[in-house]
């Protein structure tokens, strides 16, 4: 038994050690270099090639007159979709056969599947988004807690810049399970101000100043009209509302300008903004007398 696994071992050295053995390796690994070689300078030329051809092409007219929220979200398929193609041609390149390569790119594709399936639900809501027209770049949105422009729309993510100067990436498959605000979908706004004042104060008189304030603003819209109205009786100050609709691009500078005036045109009247206090009144002033001299 020795002796035959002896002869086994001895037969296999000579036969790696062999003259022919040695030569047929060398050969084959000097081709595998230059195949690997090749397909490693294909790769980078047809990367380079496609680089070049898509930012000639995502200059054209008509590629910019494609709706600004595709645009992202096409260009990062066409990119993703190139890297793709020319990965499968090296490996064809190289020396992998079609049947082989298509059952392990099969293989391989089952396995990424079920590795990256909440990216597919991204990829998949990112379609959603694109096909409904949820938002697109550029408009104003409140998502998940994050208020702010659209900046772009990818595979798998929309980017939103917030007026902080914050950039946000939300993952698509999140924002069409939550809800999403669009601003920017109706071309009117309306905007909703609360005016404290002071209890003591005229009521009337608050109405009148509110209504002349609205009536000197140009962007305030007639139709549909402005609205003022108690809105809640408060432990300090009596809320008013103010109600009116506006632009959308005139939105926020309407805002300000009705911040701006609000005070003074309240002050002009001696009408206070109230702060919170508490009154505290004391009912029987002997008794705290004599628990102190107590």
């Amino acid at each position: 038994m020795e002796q035959h696994y002896e002869g086994f071992l001895l037969q296999v050295f000579k036969t790696f050690t062999s003259e022919e053995f040695l030569i047929n390796l060398t050969n084959n690994f000097i081709i595998l270099l230059f195949r690997f070689s090749m397909a490693l300078i294909f790769f980078l030329i047809g990367r380079k090639i496609f680089r070049k051809s898509l930012s000639k092409y995502y200059t054209t007219n008509a590629f910019k007159s494609i709706d600004s929220s595709f645009r992202t979200f096409l260009s990062s398929i066409i990119d993703t979709g190139s890297i793709i193609i020319l990965l499968i041609i090296s490996l064809l390149i190289v020396g992998f056969q079609q049947s082989s390569l298509i059952a392990f790119l099969g293989s391989i594709g089952i396995g990424v599947g079920l590795a990256l399936k909440d990216n597919l639900s991204n990829f998949v809501g990112g379609l959603i988004i694109l096909i409904f027209k949820t938002y697109s770049v550029d408009d104003e949105v409140e998502i998940i807690g994050n208020y702010g422009l659209i900046s772009s729309i990818d595979v798998f993510s929309t980017t939103i810049t917030t007026f902080s100067g914050d950039i946000v990436s939300i993952p698509n498959g999140n924002v069409i399970t939550n809800q999403v605000i669009n601003y920017s979908k109706t071309p009117n706004r309306r905007m909703k101000i609360i005016v404290s004042v002071a209890y003591e104060s005229n009521i009337d008189l608050v109405f009148e100043v509110l209504n002349n304030l609205i009536k000197t603003n140009q962007n305030i819209l007639k139709n549909p009209g402005p609205f003022i109205n108690i809105e809640k009786y408060n432990n300090s100050s009596i809320d008013i509302a103010l109600k009116v609709w506006t632009k959308n691009q005139t939105y926020w500078d309407t805002y300000f300008d009705i911040l701006k005036k609000l005070k003074p045109a309240l002050d002009e009247v001696n009408i206070s903004i109230p702060f919170p206090q508490m009154d505290l009144h004391i009912k029987d002033q002997n008794f705290y007398k004599k628990e102190s001299w107590d």
